[in-house]
């Protein structure tokens, strides 16, 4: 295990991920807290990037980012250690307290629901298993502004949260052999968008018209980590609309 010296006083730790890769990793319990630190180190890791082209990749996850390099475009910096160089990197970036700057803000990416309970097959026994009404669970779920924690399970398919605790409710304990593409789930704090026709165990509160993952390489994922979601509430003429358009 790698030396922390230069961030003694931070819950950073820089590790080896095989000869390509550089692992940093969040000591601290996921939680929103945690999810701004992997923020501030993804804008000090993207500034990094602008300046030295050797890294390749930044994948963030919940308390990790993963810098993949070209460690021969690094060996024409003529260093020899990638891991003490972008701690030092780092270092001599951090001009102002690390625990008190600033992460990169993103635009609020506004997502249409369908609530209709053709779609929201979950809903009922949600609120009934909640001692809720059906349009709470609605309220409560466009109400919060969701964090994109990691993309991951297949293409496209955002982690966000976290969820309203009257609304968290656990996966269901068999999977369902098929989830249509565009269905919205919650498993425990997080919610999520299903991209493809795939099975699934989430419980499913609604469907958006909206694509979330395009094959095509100048589209991809509509979602990257460190996004920000909000979800809001359109009827099923309005979906069908979309949907056709």
């Amino acid at each position: 295990m790698h030396s922390n010296s230069n961030f003694q006083d931070l819950p950073l730790q820089f590790n080896y991920l095989g000869d390509h890769a550089i692992v940093i990793s969040i000591n601290t319990p996921i939680s929103s807290e945690s999810i701004q630190m992997v923020k501030k180190v993804v804008t000090l890791c993207t500034s990094i990037q602008k300046t030295h082209q050797w890294i390749k990749e930044i994948i963030p996850a919940y308390q990790t980012i993963t810098l993949v390099y070209n460690i021969h475009s690094f060996y024409q910096l003529e260093q020899t250690d990638p891991l003490l160089f972008l701690k030092n990197s780092f270092q001599s970036m951090m001009k102002e307290n690390f625990l008190t700057m600033k992460a990169a803000e993103n635009e609020i990416i506004k997502i249409p629901v369908c609530y209709d309970e053709t779609f929201g097959i979950d809903l009922a026994s949600m609120a009934t298993l909640k001692n809720i009404t059906k349009e709470e669970i609605i309220e409560s779920h466009t109400h919060e502004i969701y964090n994109v924690f990691c993309l991951g399970f297949m293409p496209g398919f955002a982690y966000m949260g976290t969820v309203n605790e009257k609304i968290q409710v656990a996966r269901h304990l068999a999977p369902r052999p098929k989830v249509f593409a565009g269905s919205v789930g919650i498993a425990g704090v997080q919610t999520g968008i299903y991209p493809t026709n795939s099975p699934g165990g989430w419980q499913i509160i609604g469907r958006t018209p909206i694509k979330i993952f395009d094959p095509h390489p100048e589209k991809l994922a509509l979602f990257k980590a460190g996004d920000q979601v909000q979800f809001y509430s359109i009827n099923r003429g309005v979906y069908d609309q979309m949907l056709a358009s």
